[in-house]
């Protein structure tokens, strides 16, 4: 009971002194949410990663060929198996692979176009699709077999499709016999590049079109990838080997060094491509983001420090100032720890508050940055263990504040304080 008339007279002082108390939480709140801030955007978006990569798009990789040089030669499917020995050279799983050429686009008006793809086996995984009946494509199927997606029932004018429909598309030269169907895809999935960014965000066209300018990658006209109106055909007999696209999946912490190996296999044998990929997950999986861990540690302790010397300054120019209540308080009947430890509860109130303030700051500012981000997937969470070491921190650094200033007024003759008055 003590204790908490003590806390409790410590807050009503503290409330009475608004202007002084605000000064004081100044460097607690912005050290305590300069420490959780960068770790909840951090946390969030690798949970995200690691439990949405699959619909986020952060596990894949798609590669066409690079054009531009002189004589450049295309994929082939050849180049499949070049790409398989390159991804598990050093161990990486391989959870999907496959290649793909556009060969025709069927218009509707008002409507996406329906585009059929000769599809090498594997492909519609490798793409990001999930089965919802049927099977997928094989090497034994034939070029009459097919594999729709979710909207190419609506496209046809039809309410569904199931394994062993048969689908005649306008100028394609034969009838198609269905062996397997797409699950619908999420709105996320349908709205997200291979680059990985939210192509519906607001800041995609102000802030991440130019940021791919200035990086040198320009757009790619592939929207037949987030349609749900892609129609997967095996490449009939003679058809020409070429693959204008080749899909891969790994595990999301692994893109960025599978790209890599990737891009330099193929341009062993000869071959520029163009690798496209989400930029900003498998960064943030990496162990580069580690790095700042040293430089938010140091702003956090800078803020903090900052904090508490203000606050043991203006506690030392209180126990000055104040010199008639603590000798009150002692003709009262108060020992000399009482008077310590009402000072003490006055820098540990302020720290608390100090620190729970800074808790819901860093938070705000961690919702602020993940609503401003155009990448799909950047999102924020509560970081439990930072937020209780940054508060424990700042819990420690105002007792240790305080200590000064309460040793000061303890010392203090009352009678002294009386005659100063």
């Amino acid at each position: 009971m003590r204790w908490l008339a003590v806390f409790g007279s410590a807050l009503r002082r503290l409330r009475q002194r608004p202007v002084r108390t605000f000064l004081l939480l100044q460097g607690t709140i912005w050290g305590v949410a300069v420490a959780i801030f960068p770790s909840a955007v951090i946390q969030g978006t690798r949970e995200a990663a690691r439990t949405q990569g699959f619909e986020l798009g952060a596990d894949r990789i798609a590669i066409r060929a690079d054009t531009t040089p002189h004589e450049a030669r295309g994929l082939v499917r050849a180049d499949l198996e070049r790409i398989r020995a390159a991804v598990e050279s050093d161990g990486t799983v391989l959870a999907a692979l496959g290649g793909a050429r556009v060969a025709t686009s069927l218009p509707q008006e008002g409507r996406e176009p329906l585009t059929v793809l000769e599809a090498t086996p594997g492909v519609e995984p490798a793409r990001g699709h999930v089965l919802a009946a049927g099977r997928w494509l094989t090497a034994e199927d034939g070029p009459t077999h097919c594999v729709v997606e979710s909207g190419v029932a609506a496209w046809l004018g039809r309410s569904a499709l199931e394994p062993g429909d048969r689908i005649q598309l306008a100028g394609w030269p034969a009838a198609l016999d269905v062996v397997g169907v797409c699950a619908p895809r999420s709105a996320q999935a349908r709205r997200t590049n291979d680059l990985g960014f939210d192509l519906e965000h607001p800041l995609y066209r102000k802030v991440g079109v130019p940021l791919l300018f200035a990086m040198g990658i320009m757009p790619v006209p592939d929207a037949w990838k987030r349609s749900e109106t892609c129609v997967h055909v095996p490449a009939p007999p003679g058809a020409t080997d070429e693959l204008h696209w080749v899909f891969l999946r790994v595990d999301p912490s692994a893109v960025s060094e599978t790209a890599a190996r990737v891009r330099e296999r193929m341009n062993d044998d000869g071959l520029a491509v163009v690798m496209l990929y989400p930029l900003v997950l498998p960064m943030i999986l990496g162990d580069a983001v580690e790095r700042f861990d040293a430089v938010n540690l140091a702003m956090f302790l800078a803020c903090l420090l900052m904090g508490a010397v203000v606050m043991l300054n203006l506690g030392l120019l209180a126990a000055l100032t104040r010199s008639r209540e603590i000798a009150i308080r002692r003709t009262e009947g108060a020992t000399r720890g009482d008077i310590a430890l009402q000072f003490v509860a006055e820098g540990l109130v302020l720290a608390l508050l100090g620190a729970a303030l800074g808790c819901a700051l860093g938070m705000l500012l961690a919702h602020l940055r993940a609503s401003l981000e155009p990448v799909a997937g950047f999102t924020w969470t509560f970081p439990v263990r930072e937020a209780s070491v940054a508060v424990l921190v700042a819990l420690l650094a105002g007792l240790l504040a305080s200590l000064l200033p309460a040793l000061r007024a303890a010392r203090q003759d009352p009678v002294q304080g009386l005659a100063d008055e």
